[in-house]
């Protein structure tokens, strides 16, 4: 179902994209274009469905636009995957969830929206045409986005933002806030996600369940990723040898993934020679969160819980592949990444609508584990 949207998004979205462009054209020869006026900003909605981590790198530019006009109700359309991110945050005044890849659930959204008379849209998409249709068709005044080449998008922003490649993904979001007034920051802070005493509760159960103390040095493996981007994996013999010796360096450890059957763990976890400590499928994603903040250092492939981790604060070292650390690595925190980029390096570019999933993954299989152990050690000087 997946990839027929994205077939449809792609195809029919761009010609829906240049035909809307073509009218906006013709309508600008009998209407002036508007004058921006931040004390007329009264509602704002953000457009980002996808995915997990890429809602972690946006959440300080939702935070920047909350500040910039404290005036405007700030609201967020996304998808219910990544509900435990965004539900709590104090900068976001409204959630509203839909399934793109369903059509009664994009009427639906469409006509909601348009009742609620948004002022400005920011799109932060970086490829979809359909959010930005849904931009352009809800009636907002102001419509921000990405001016990216290419894709039929970009002549329905007023407010265009350049997109660069050589800039973090977490910077890139921000210049959206910028292009209508927020003020630029020589650092830029992940946000947390917001978590309750009842989060903090399961936490401390499952540590004392498992036999892990306050004092103990943790340290998170994090070898799985989801089925569509498991090019992105560490080979699990490798995962293996790493957990063998920082077990027998002290450490204590536990194996995290997205359920108790996930793949990539179960991979890991059947080559050790000693029965770990697995949070899988027994906290959900704001529990771990909490897990988080308890480790001295985060080991994991680029998937969202590496974001998460470097948003809750915690050191991570990031093992890279098919993407490129430069836009997708760590963000904001004492962290490291391994990278050995090959000729066709970096194979997905979301920014494109190119995402390989290549069976050869030899990027990532170029790591080896003495590299990520002495990096590790780096990371670690304070904790051993």
């Amino acid at each position: 179902m997946i990839e027929l949207f994205r077939f449809f998004d792609k195809y029919l979205g761009t010609l829906l994209c240049v035909s809307l462009t073509l009218f906006e054209r013709l309508k600008g020869f009998f209407q002036s274009p508007p004058t921006f006026d931040p004390q007329k900003i009264e509602k704002i909605l953000v457009i980002k469905t996808v995915a997990l981590g890429d809602l972690i790198l946006l959440l300080p530019t939702l935070k920047a636009l909350k500040e910039t006009f404290p005036q405007a109700k700030l609201a967020l359309l996304t998808t219910p995957r990544v509900r435990e991110v965004v539900e709590g945050q104090s900068f976001i005044d409204e959630i509203i969830y839909f399934d793109p890849t369903q059509l009664g659930s994009l009427k639906n959204i469409f006509r909601k929206l348009r009742e609620k008379k948004f002022t400005m849209v920011v799109e932060a998409e970086h490829y979809y045409r359909f959010t930005t249709i849904i931009a352009y068709l809800i009636g907002a005044t102001w419509r921000v986005g990405f001016a990216l080449p290419w894709q039929g998008r970009k002549g329905l922003f007023n407010i265009k933002v350049p997109y660069r490649v050589d800039l973090h993904e977490v910077e890139n979001f921000y210049q959206l806030a910028i292009a209508v007034g927020a003020r630029k920051k020589r650092e830029i802070k992940l946000e947390p996600v917001a978590v309750s005493r009842h989060d903090h509760e399961k936490v401390r159960d499952f540590l004392k369940q498992e036999g892990i103390k306050r004092l103990d040095r943790l340290i998170i493996l994090h070898p799985s990723t989801s089925p569509r981007a498991a090019s992105r994996r560490w080979e699990s013999e490798k995962w293996a040898e790493l957990a063998e010796i920082l077990r027998a360096k002290g450490f204590r450890l536990i194996i995290s993934g997205s359920s108790a059957e996930d793949e990539a763990v179960k991979e890991v976890i059947v080559k050790l020679n000693f029965n770990p400590v697995v949070s899988a499928g027994k906290l959900n994603l704001k529990q771990f969160a909490v897990l988080l903040k308890k480790a001295v250092l985060f080991i994991g492939v680029d998937t969202g819980a590496l974001h998460l981790a470097a948003a809750e604060g915690t050191p991570v070292l990031g093992l890279y592949g098919p993407n490129t650390p430069l836009k997708w690595g760590p963000y904001g925190v004492r962290s490291k990444t391994i990278y050995h980029p090959l000729d066709c390096s970096p194979c997905i570019r979301q920014y494109q609508g190119v995402v390989y999933n290549c069976r050869q993954n030899l990027c990532v299989q170029k790591i080896t584990v003495e590299e990520v152990y002495q990096a590790a050690l780096e990371l670690l000087k304070s904790a051993i």
